[in-house]
């Protein structure tokens, strides 16, 4: 493991435990009491999300490795990134936050047997690149599903300690993600760098953007209608058009060894959370004028 390597899988590991720091079993109750938003949003997610990513990659006339890297992308679902801005735009952060924790369990298996997908669909069985199952599944509980428990039961141990801890583990987070991305972008490919190029960027962008913005907006509909207010069906849009791109350079960079595919993510990192920013405040901006409305 490089530098670069070590300092993704801490930078995980922490987002993790913070959420689960910040987590009370009460927060809860109305998620799993009346589940229809979160099982439409784990639907949207877990089997949406990857076959729309999928066509767009399948269609876009990008390499193999950036087809491979763009559908990886799709397999990592939002983290604590999602659950901030739907904090900033006050969208349904238990419901956010209840995605998060699930999902961590479900990409256990589905990163591993779907990456495998990709990569004989899109580089075909000639390629020698493989990912470890095994290993993927332990560390990808090591650094997420872990964490997040052990943070849980810090905060039940410790509440107020945890309530302390909350605030300067985020800016520890935000401070450790502008260092990965700095490194993966402007350090040489031995350093642990992509090797990212301008013309790579605007290669990659269009099906970034299309990907991002398509499923986002997409699934808000869906839920819309299917009669789920607008708060969560605003929820539903950020975590499903929100990506975990820390997750993705795991997978890519670190499982993979392959710098190619850890483009994508580098790329969807550079817009999209100002872009689902966007997107959040206009749903829930939206949705209290309609509620004006109809008083």
């Amino acid at each position: 493991m490089n530098f670069i390597d070590i300092l993704i899988s801490v930078m995980l590991a922490l987002i993790m435990f913070g959420i689960g720091a910040s987590l009370q079993p009460k927060d809860f109750n109305n998620v799993f009491f009346h589940p229809k938003a979160l099982i439409t949003g784990l639907s949207l997610q877990m089997i949406f999300l990857p076959l729309f990513v999928f066509l767009v990659a399948w269609l876009a006339p990008i390499s193999p490795a950036l087809k491979v890297g763009l559908f990886i992308l799709s397999l990592c679902p939002g983290g604590t990134t999602s659950n901030f801005i739907s904090y900033l735009v006050s969208a349904e952060v238990a419901l956010s936050i209840s995605l998060t924790i699930i999902n961590s369990v479900l990409i256990l298996f589905t990163i591993p047997t779907l990456t495998r997908l990709g990569l004989s669909c899109f580089m075909g069985t000639e390629q020698q690149i493989q990912l470890p199952v095994l290993q993927t599944i332990t560390q990808i509980f090591l650094l997420t599903l872990f964490p997040a428990l052990f943070g849980l039961g810090f905060n039940k141990l410790f509440p107020i300690l945890s309530e302390h801890i909350k605030q300067p583990l985020k800016y520890i987070n935000i401070l450790l993600l502008a260092l990965v991305f700095s490194i993966k972008f402007f350090a040489g490919e031995s350093q642990g760098g992509s090797g990212i190029s301008a013309s790579d960027i605007f290669n990659i962008l269009p099906f970034a953007l299309a990907t991002h913005l398509g499923s986002m907006i997409l699934s808000y509909y869906f839920a819309k209608v299917t009669k789920i207010d607008n708060r969560n069906a605003t929820t539903i849009g950020i975590e499903v058009g929100l990506q975990n791109t820390a997750l993705a350079l795991l997978v890519t960079g670190t499982l993979l060894r392959n710098n190619e595919m850890t483009k994508p993510a580098l790329v969807f990192a550079i817009f999209s959370f100002f872009t689902t920013l966007a997107f959040a405040w206009l749903a829930m901006r939206k949705g209290k004028s309609l509620q004006a409305v109809a008083k």
